[in-house]
């Protein structure tokens, strides 16, 4: 897991506010690149720097369950 992905995961975890947040990130041993994008909270920059996915769908599919139940 990168630097930028793991230190995402633990704000997430643990609510940083914002001081700790930028603390956080100008510990982070990462490209320049990416610690601007953390900054900004740009999530599309750090997407494309991460080599993320452009799009992603989440879907669940589930069978109606009313069906046959008259």
């Amino acid at each position: 897991m990168t630097g930028a992905i793991g230190f995402l995961e633990y704000a997430g975890r643990n609510g940083l506010s914002p001081a700790q947040y930028a603390a956080g990130v100008s510990l982070l041993d990462i490209d320049g690149r990416q610690r601007q994008a953390l900054l900004d909270r740009d999530a599309a920059t750090l997407n494309e720097l991460l080599g993320g996915r452009r799009r992603l769908l989440f879907a669940i599919l589930a069978p109606d369950e009313d069906v046959g139940q008259d």
